[in-house]
């Protein structure tokens, strides 16, 4: 009988070899002596080195790679010499077919745990979890033996099913498939014929049981010999085998085909350390995870050879070292990605997925649709002809839409459609005669219509019928082209890539774009898709296979240049050996021991299957970290435990406990050769490493990327780090510190950055504040600049600023100091700050000036913009980057109170008002077209018809905003809209239109007139030089619309004619008048401002240049007209017609009802140059103050100067620190 050495029969045999060991050098010298052996190496990292290894032993001569194979590659050579069914790619095509096959085979009951009811949709997301689960189940030897199992094995019974009608095999089953077949046959499969042997290197206790009994079935066939770390195998250290078989521990066990060479056979006890180990091992220390980036670049500058950095999370370390690794000149092999990461995939995929969802055809969907440019579009589907108007396009106005959302509260979801395009088949401009928003309008109205006629193919059946609609221009009347119906979704593909301006994508230069290859793959896809399972789509099926499909197709990685570096996981390093290994980001944030979730499989469920076990993580973790502390020469580990929060992986941790308390073991204090001693010690200037005890660690080097140090001669920053930034950071600190920089900066002016917040702050500090006066004195107006801002500026009266002003001994001033109380000042804005004498510092505070494109004529909104912050003005309105438009959920302010005016508007009309016209006798409420009241509130009822279309939904903010407005629940109001029920007068509305029928001595004059001027639609508002004064006569053009004007009902001598009221006019003085006026803005209060007090009132009056301005251009546009009142009516709770009136008229109107009267102003505003006892009317004189107010703020806009003086300054951190 032979021996089992020198047996002709195949033999299977192990053999211990060391941790950190990859192809050990026996075996590559036999292979190079031509010896015929097949490796499985346990990674790609490792079979691709050993190549490279046997490629320069070789001297450049030819390595088979077809002998140096992982387990999935040796497997898939398998299926091969088997000549089973092909494998179908492991991508989207082959995931959308599998479902396809799930959802047919859970139709048909096949599937009753999970899927009882087969009318249910089978959707992607359990077709993807059924796979994780078969998955897992099938790599058992007796899957059946699951009696729990909730569909696994009928999961498999479908997979065989689409096998059966490919004629290919489907990837999830590939290892099952090659088990069945080389258990089959007794020939050896022929890539393993004219082989002496496999050794299989170590492996980690990882492979599935179908995996290793497909080796045990090949050594059967084939000479197989595995080394394997010896070890606790419960804990994880020993190397997973075949078959528990007794190692060889002897030469003459060897068998006579395996190269000669020492048998090593271990100790009983195995530590962490391989007792063939060289390695030497340093411990450093950074402050922070992020830290460590720096810490791992300023390594690679100081090492050379095989360089070789693990991580917990390799993916993310790759990416924040491409700055370090670009600078030192390597270019690594990129990593594979889904198409879906590509940027015109990932846009295409946000094209189609408009109208889905929660959010679909919301806002900002639409908003980003036409302003997005990721992917360049053409769009020349929507190229069409406007029947009447030829300058008129489909184009989508986001501020149009804006506005229509917010009044119409459109959000996002099922139907959004539907009230899109019906609310802008009905718009109309906000202004009779506004062409601009008219074609606004229609255009976008068009650019709706057209686009959703277009993606019909993949619509919802809802929105299909909507799209189908035809398209009847809001403005002109006529009917709008729309594309050609498109057949399918498939062709309506065709078509979007059609849309696409392919030479200017193709024309980016980006050196990391995927976005044709991206592209390319994409619709490679989907044609192979097409081809397998035709064109028939349903819209939403469609939409859902695409992001499937673009999720689970790779793309290929980019290629790299250089192999002195490699960055890897722990279980992608296994096999590999290097120069110099730095392990980064073994914590238990990036590298987690947890075994993954798999669906619908408990712990219970896992411990009795054995597979996924709690403590698999861990067993491999060991296996991996021993391998990795044995594997180099150099080995640094970086550790970022000073961290709150952050811990060493449990098996790191574990190693740094026993070598804490083994006194013969390594000592982790000693710095690495190729850090320089004058790297740490403390008079190099911008050191990057320091000396440090750590509690409970001991004496550690830590990488510091910035430090600061007292010396004699002041404070001193060290920046440590190698990057073009950092020698820029620190000639910067040099700069600020006083010390001689190295570099000149990119750009001189950055040089303010050393001065501009001890200057800026010197600046805001010295600012002046009324507070700071004593009692008697007074703040000059024309030290408005040592205000520095407005918000330090009280504006509008109180109980502790009084407006007495008219009587101080100068005029104007920024307010008096009493016994008392403080004398409010007039109003000094725009503020602008002295100069600093630094020219591109006051550039950057915006007082020196900028060009500017402003309008000729001025809308009081503009005006008020510009008067608030300048700054603000400027970004949001010429730079356009204000805060993006949303739209809340609840009904915006502006919607609110947009109802409230169309309320007010409508009743006025009904009562006889014409647009632009001003009636020749006004009649009262009460005596007008309207009996009473009741015909009043169906007036608002109708219009709310029209207006406010959302009041019918059923959700929450409806019926809030419903009782809030009518008084009554939406079932109520679509009660009344079908003609069941009537509605009482109540609510917001009913309370405003009882509150104008209460104003019994007024009578409507206009409502929403435009501010013009015989054929002008604007008016000029002229300012004459005080009479007390000599200069210029001064003026600017105003348009706007004034929301309610009233002519006050009183016993006074009229003139049937007049000239256009002089603006300067004293106490008691006579002119002829026409008409006596008051002009009312309407505000709807909402909240805590809603408290019944004149606190908006006085905002008007004081702080705002509206109804001032709104005073004027009526006395203009109707000559002999004098405007006695001006006030806010607020809308809330309660409505209260809040009016200021002149002087001169508050006797005469003493018993009439008017409004509710404040003489506010009477004590505070004078003439300039006027002394005292001032004989000027006040009311006069106050809108004399706001007209020049105006006029400053155009004056200092036309000069292009842009000071802020609101939260707009958050922007430049630099006005932040320095206190602003």
């Amino acid at each position: 009988m032979m021996s089992a050495i020198e047996s002709d029969q195949p033999i299977l045999s192990m053999e211990a070899i060391g941790a950190g060991v990859g192809a050990p050098g026996w075996l590559l010298e036999a292979i190079v002596s031509g010896q015929r052996l097949m490796v499985i190496h346990p990674t790609e990292a490792s079979r691709k080195q050993t190549i490279s290894d046997l490629h320069k032993m070789m001297d450049g001569g030819i390595v088979d790679s077809s002998h140096h194979l992982t387990i999935q590659r040796f497997i898939s050579m398998l299926h091969i010499d088997l000549r089973l069914p092909a494998v179908m790619e492991d991508d989207g095509v082959t995931f959308e077919l599998t479902h396809q096959t799930l959802a047919s085979h859970a139709a048909d009951f096949g599937f009753p745990l999970i899927h009882p009811n087969p009318q249910n949709v089978w959707s992607r997301s359990r077709s993807h979890r059924v796979l994780s689960l078969h998955r897992e189940i099938i790599s058992l030897l007796k899957p059946q033996r699951w009696e729990e199992d909730p569909g696994a094995m009928s999961c498999d019974k479908a997979l065989k099913k689409l096998e059966n009608e490919t004629g290919m095999t489907h990837p999830s089953r590939k290892a099952r498939v090659v088990l069945d077949g080389i258990n089959e046959t007794e020939k050896t499969p022929f890539s393993l014929r004219d082989l002496s042997g496999i050794i299989m290197l170590d492996h980690a206790s990882s492979l599935s049981e179908v995996e290793i009994a497909i080796m045990s079935r090949i050594s059967q066939l084939v000479n197989l010999h595995q080394l394997v770390n010896p070890g606790s195998h419960r804990l994880g250290y020993h190397g997973e085998y075949i078959e528990d078989i007794h190692p060889v521990r002897k030469q003459s066990d060897l068998p006579n085909w395996i190269p000669e060479h020492k048998v090593w056979v271990p100790k009983q006890e195995q530590g962490w350390r391989s007792p063939n180990s060289s390695s030497n091992i340093y411990h450093l220390m950074v402050e922070s995870e992020n830290q460590g980036i720096s810490a791992i670049g300023d390594l690679l500058s100081r090492v050379d050879g095989d360089i070789m950095i693990v991580d917990g999370d390799s993916g993310s370390l790759r990416k924040n070292l491409s700055p370090y690794l670009d600078n030192l000149g390597f270019r690594l092999r990129g990593e594979n990605a889904t198409i879906s990461s590509s940027p015109a995939v990932s846009r295409i995929l946000s094209i189609i997925g408009i109208s889905r969802g929660e959010e679909a055809w919301s806002l900002t969907r639409l908003t980003d649709l036409v302003e997005q440019i990721g992917l360049p579009m053409t769009w020349e589907v929507m190229n069409f002809e406007h029947p009447v108007n030829p300058d008129w396009k489909p184009t989508l106005h986001p501020e149009t839409l804006v506005e229509i959302a917010r009044g119409f509260h459109i959000l996002g979801g099922r139907g959004s459609l539907r009230r899109w395009l019906s609310t802008l088949s009905q718009a109309t401009p906000r202004f009779t005669g506004d062409e601009d928003q008219s074609r606004a309008l229609e255009e976008s109205q068009w650019w709706l219509a057209a686009m959703s006629r277009w993606m019909i193919p993949i619509l919802s059946k809802q929105d299909r019928e909507v799209a189908m609609q035809k398209c009847i221009g809001c403005i002109s009347g006529e009917e709008l082209p729309l594309p050609d119906l498109l057949g399918n979704p498939i062709i309506w593909f065709n078509s979007l890539l059609e849309q696409i301006d392919w030479q200017l994508l193709s024309g980016r230069d980006s050196v990391e774009s995927n976005s044709i290859p991206g592209l390319q793959y994409f619709i490679e896809s989907i044609t192979r898709l097409t081809q397998e399972i035709g064109i028939d789509f349903e819209g939403d099926d469609f939409c859902e296979m695409l992001q499937y499909l673009a999720s689970n197709t790779q793309l290929p990685s980019r290629r790299g240049t250089d192999v002195g570096i490699r960055i890897l996981n722990p279980s992608q390093s296994l096999g590999t050996t290097c120069d110099i290994l730095i392990l980064s980001g073994l914590n238990s944030n990036k590298w987690s021991m947890k075994s993954p979730s798999v669906p619908w499989l408990d712990e219970m469920s896992r411990m009795r299957l054995g597979i996924n076990r709690p403590d698999d993580g861990l067993r491999k973790g060991r296996h991996y970290l021993r391998h990795l502390l044995n594997s180099s020469k150099t080995i640094v580990i970086l550790d970022s435990s000073l961290q709150d929060g952050i811990e060493p992986a449990g098996p790191l941790e574990e190693w740094f406990s026993i070598i804490s308390t083994d006194k013969d073991g390594l000592n982790l204090e000693n710095p690495p050769s190729f850090i320089d001693p004058s790297d740490w010690k403390p008079d190099t200037p911008d050191r990057s490493w320091v000396w440090q005890t750590i509690p409970d660690v001991g004496l550690r080097l830590v990488h510091k990327v910035s430090s600061m140090e007292m010396l004699s001669g002041g404070v001193r920053t060290h920046r440590s780090g190698f990057l073009p930034r950092d020698k820029l950071q620190r000639a910067g600190l040099a700069s600020i510190e006083g010390r001689e920089i190295t570099s000149q900066p990119l750009n001189p002016n950055s040089i303010l950055d050393a001065v501009k917040n001890d200057l800026l702050l010197d600046q805001y500090n010295r600012r002046r504040e009324i507070s700071s006066f004593d009692v008697g004195e007074i703040f000059p107006f024309e030290d408005s600049g040592k205000l520095i801002r407005t918000k330090d500026y009280r504006l509008t009266p109180n109980r502790n600023n009084i407006p007495n002003a008219r009587n101080s001994p100068q005029w104007p001033h920024l307010g008096e100091v009493t016994e008392k109380k403080s004398i409010l000042g007039i109003d000094p804005r725009p503020i602008l700050p002295s100069s600093t004498g630094i020219k591109p510092l006051d550039e950057r505070t915006g007082i020196t000036g900028v060009s500017l494109r402003l309008p000729k004529i001025w809308s009081q909104s503009r005006l008020q913009a510009w008067l608030f912050c300048p700054r603000k003005a400027w970004i949001d309105r010429h730079l356009r980057l204000g805060r993006e438009e949303n739209v809340p959920e609840d009904l915006s302010a502006n919607a609110r109170g947009n109802i409230v005016h169309f309320a007010e508007e409508a009743v006025l009309r009904a009562h006889g008002l014409e647009d632009g016209q001003v009636p020749e006798q006004a009649i009262k409420l009460s005596e007008g077209p309207l009996k009473d009241i009741n015909d009043a509130w169906q007036v608002v009822l109708e219009m709310l018809m029209e207006k406010a279309p959302w009041m019918k939904r059923a959700d929450g903010i409806a019926a809030h905003r419903c009782r809030d407005l009518i008084g009554l629940s939406p079932s109520k109001w679509a009660s009344w809209l079908e003609g069941e029920v009537a509605i009482p007068v109540g609510g917001r509305l009913g309370r405003m239109i009882q509150a104008d029928f209460g104003l019994r001595d007024c009578a409507p004059l206009a409502s929403e007139w435009e501010a013009r001027e015989n054929s002008n639609r604007y008016v000029t508002i002229v300012l004459p030089p005080s009479p007390e004064q000599k200069a210029e006569e001064k003026s600017f053009k105003l348009t706007g619309f004034i929301d309610k004007v009233d002519e006050v009902l009183v016993d006074y001598e009229l003139e049937k004619e007049a000239e256009t009221m002089p603006l300067d006019l004293n106490l008691k003085q006579h002119v002829p008048v026409t008409k006596l006026v008051i002009i009312r803005d309407i505000k709807s209060m909402d909240g805590p401002k809603d408290d019944g007090r004149e606190t908006r009132h006085l905002k008007g009056l004081f702080d705002e240049v509206q109804l001032a301005l709104y005073a004027r251009a009526w006395e203009i546009g109707n000559p002999g007209h004098r405007v006695i009142g001006i006030g806010v009516t607020q809308v809330g709770i309660e409505t209260l017609h809040w009016v200021e009136l002149d002087p001169d008229f508050v006797d005469l109107l003493s018993d009439s009802h008017v409004g509710i009267v404040t003489q506010s102003l009477v004590n505070q505003y004078r003439r300039p140059g006027e002394s005292t006892p001032a004989q000027s009317n006040p009311f006069r004189a106050w809108m004399r103050e706001r007209i020049t107010t105006a006029y400053r703020v155009i004056e200092s806009a036309e000069a292009g100067k842009i000071p802020c003086n609101c939260s707009t300054i958050d922007s430049c951190l630099g006005f932040k620190r320095g206190g602003w």
